[in-house]
């Protein structure tokens, strides 16, 4: 297994740049490559389990496993990723967990980046296409992008609202494709953030947080999940 997870990580330096969002090239990310060539070497679950996939959200859920539990998950987000970067490890990530649903959280990140939500969506819908020519069978449940603290101060949120109805619009025009927005809970009854649930970078969330995202996301992956394994 080590020396298979050797041989991917040469395979990703191999991969000398990545057309990145508004058309820029984009180097591949070394400690992405790094990170993801960890993966090789887990077991591998059972087919036809739920997945999650994104960036630090994900991450940095520890508890993840324990919070949706008696759901089959596994978590294969890797910290900092990007729309583009989903895409570039698509093979890596995917295609060995077999999953019945991914449950995704991309694209805060690339909001941070000043990228545009109509390249977000793009690359989203491309990479929704390519779980699609996996296996036709498997689900894909987008979890809105959430309005934090840091999106408020940065001048984001109108980015993040595009980015969000962009992805309940294509929850509405592909089949076996969802959308949940976790952001009622991690607000106030007037929209503002719910600072108590984020950690100082206003960001990224605590433990308290996790919890009240569990709340919304889990009787989401309960309904759009099929306890069966895939084909």
């Amino acid at each position: 297994m080590k020396l298979r997870a050797f041989l991917l990580l040469l395979g990703f330096f191999g991969l000398a740049c990545w057309a990145g969002a508004e058309g820029n090239s984009t180097p591949a990310p070394i400690k992405f490559a790094s990170e993801v060539a960890q993966f090789a070497s887990l077991p591998a679950p059972p087919p036809g389990g739920v997945l999650l996939v994104g960036s630090s959200i994900f991450k940095r859920w520890t508890n993840a496993v324990q919070d949706l539990a008696p759901l089959p998950v596994t978590n294969r987000a890797f910290g900092g990723s990007q729309t583009s970067h989903q895409l570039m490890f698509f093979d890596q990530v995917v295609p060995p967990c077999q999953p019945g649903l991914i449950v995704w959280y991309c694209g805060s990140n690339d909001i941070k980046g000043k990228k545009g939500a109509a390249g977000i969506l793009s690359r989203t819908e491309e990479w929704i296409s390519q779980v699609k020519k996996m296996n036709p069978a498997t689900g894909v449940l987008l979890v809105s992008v959430m309005r934090s603290p840091q999106k408020r101060r940065d001048g984001q949120l109108e980015a993040v609202d595009e980015v969000n109805r962009g992805y309940a619009e294509l929850s509405r025009k592909r089949a076996g494709i969802f959308y949940v927005d976790v952001n009622p809970v991690l607000q106030t009854p007037v929209g503002d953030s719910r600072n108590e649930l984020y950690v100082e970078d206003g960001l990224h969330l605590n433990v308290e947080g996790y919890h009240e995202l569990t709340s919304v996301l889990k009787p989401a992956i309960e309904k759009h999940w099929k306890k069966k394994p895939i084909l």
